[in-house]
């Protein structure tokens, strides 16, 4: 069996650090990332950007049904081409943007991934919308990211991607690495995260996934001034529909917890639908 280092010395061409690309050649670790995920087998499983394979030679490892490897890098997808006839059907390598592509219509299980950092928070922002149609994932983001999405009310960290995030997704962090854990290191340290969606029957459609976006964001914007000022373009009397949630006029965005921005959109909903 290979090893990532092993691949990366045969095959590789180097680091480009213009896809944020940072790899984990220590089998211990991704080892530990794999196995976070839980039971793999017989599931279908994609990750992002694989690079020399850390990640996937473990997850290979733990006979999935089928592996799908989304690699933009061309370079990196031509080595996986190459290699592909060593895994029989269990590996596919697909060269796509991930950002351009639908993620979904692979019905993955399972998405295991140490994301790019450049475009990590615009590829969860693109999964969101749809995340009950996946059962898990599990993604290393930059730590300062992890720490929003994890973030509770009234905290420093508690923003628009962590009201989104948790309203979508149990969200738990697994571990911290340091930069050393990479190749080349990262100038900041790194959180590896699992996110298990709600089952369909407990979120909205899309619709309502975008329109709570934009309220969200928009009370978000002003974060250091009081939520009112930023809640006229969704009620008439801000004031009011802040107080029938239990919050004094006074109250600030980080303030706010998910649910009562769910119920918030809600009173939204229910306003523009009378009006009609």
């Amino acid at each position: 069996m290979y090893s990532a280092k092993e691949i990366f010395a045969t095959h590789g061409h180097g680091v480009c650090r213009e896809l944020g690309q940072h790899f984990i050649f220590d089998e211990n670790i991704n080892r530990k990332i794999v196995a976070a995920a839980g039971d793999v087998e017989g599931k279908t499983v994609v990750e992002v950007g694989p690079g020399p394979g850390g990640l996937t030679l473990e997850i290979l490892k733990l006979s999935p049904r089928k592996l799908y490897l989304l690699e933009y890098d061309p370079n990196w997808a031509a080595v996986w081409r190459g290699l592909q006839s060593n895994f029989g059907d269990k590996l596919e390598v697909l060269e796509v943007d991930a950002l351009r592509f639908d993620l979904y219509g692979l019905a993955p299980q399972l998405v295991i991934s140490n994301l790019p950092y450049n475009i990590s928070t615009q590829l969860l922002g693109r999964w969101l919308p749809r995340f009950d149609l996946c059962e898990k994932f599990l993604l290393m983001f930059q730590k300062e990211v992890a720490d929003r999405l994890v973030a509770l009310p009234a905290s420093k960290s508690y923003g628009r991607l962590s009201v989104l995030v948790q309203w979508k997704s149990q969200v738990r962090k697994i571990c911290d690495l340091e930069p050393g854990s990479f190749c080349p290191p990262p100038q900041v340290r790194s959180s590896l995260l699992r996110l298990l969606p709600y089952p369909r029957d407990q979120v909205e459609c899309c619709d309502f996934f975008d329109g709570l976006s934009r309220m969200v964001s928009d009370i978000f914007a002003h974060r250091r001034k009081v939520a009112v000022k930023s809640m006229g373009k969704y009620f008439e009397n801000p004031a009011k529909a802040l107080s029938a949630l239990g919050y004094a006029p006074s109250a600030r965005a980080e303030e706010i917890n998910v649910d009562d921005f769910l119920k918030m959109y809600q009173m939204h909903q229910k306003a523009t639908t009378v009006d009609k």
